[in-house]
This record gives C-alpha cells, sequence and structure tokens, in this order.
C-alpha cells in the first residue's frame, strides 16, 4: 500500500491540473494504481500531460506511485467535512456498492466513476 498524499502532493504542482483522486483497481490478480484528475478549464489530458504527471511522481516519489492509469474527471467526490473520498472512488471503480452516498456532499460526483473505457484495459 502506497500514500496517496505522496501522490497528490507532486500531481497537483503540474500546471492545470486543479485536484486528483488516487485508488487502487482490482486488476489481474492484483491492484493497480488509478489516478484521476481534475483539470483547470481548457486543459485537456493528452499523452503529453500525463507523461508529465507520470515523470514528476518517477522523479519526485517513486516508481511505485506512478498510476497505471490516468483517466480526467470533472469532479472529486467528498465527505460533508471536505475530505476527498477515496473509498467511494474505489468502490465504484472496482464494481462494489458505494456504503454511506448520504456522508459525500456531492454524491452525484461519483456518476462519472462508472464504466470508464480507460480503465477495461
Amino acid at each position: 500500500r502506497i500514500g496517496t498524499a505522496e501522490i497528490y502532493a507532486q500531481v497537483e504542482q503540474v500546471p492545470g491540473v486543479v485536484e486528483a483522486v488516487a485508488v487502487g483497481q482490482e486488476w489481474e490478480g492484483d491492484t493497480r494504481i488509478v489516478l484521476f484528475v481534475k483539470l483547470a478549464p481548457g486543459v485537456d489530458l493528452t499523452d503529453a500531460l500525463q507523461a508529465e504527471i507520470r515523470q514528476r511522481l518517477r522523479r519526485n516519489a517513486s516508481p511505485r506511485h506512478v498510476p497505471a492509469r490516468i483517466a480526467a474527471v470533472t469532479d472529486v467526490p467528498r465527505t460533508r467535512s471536505n475530505k476527498i473520498s477515496e473509498l467511494a472512488v474505489a468502490d465504484v471503480v472496482n464494481g462494489r456498492e458505494v456504503r454511506n452516498t448520504e456522508a459525500l456532499a456531492n454524491p452525484e460526483a461519483l456518476a462519472e466513476y462508472h464504466a470508464r473505457p480507460e480503465l477495461a484495459v
């Protein structure tokens, strides 16, 4: 298990990235890191931006912190106390029922985490 705070500290320094949420996705008998990034208006998740994110993590955190997949989202689910809800995102990504949606300030944000094509490969 890796610390997501180390990922966020690096990713949120990348120009164009507003915030991020990292979760483990169960994949082929293992767990891989999936990083969702909320981007500034007018910024697209290009191959170059993904490469910059990966290089920064490899250089300033460790190769273990580099996500297998990166996907753009328009919102990050938060608890009512304004903490990023990694657990809810992980449940969605891994096909589990999300518990405690009433504890989320913005449960509608979870909709765009369902059935992401980039997570199926």
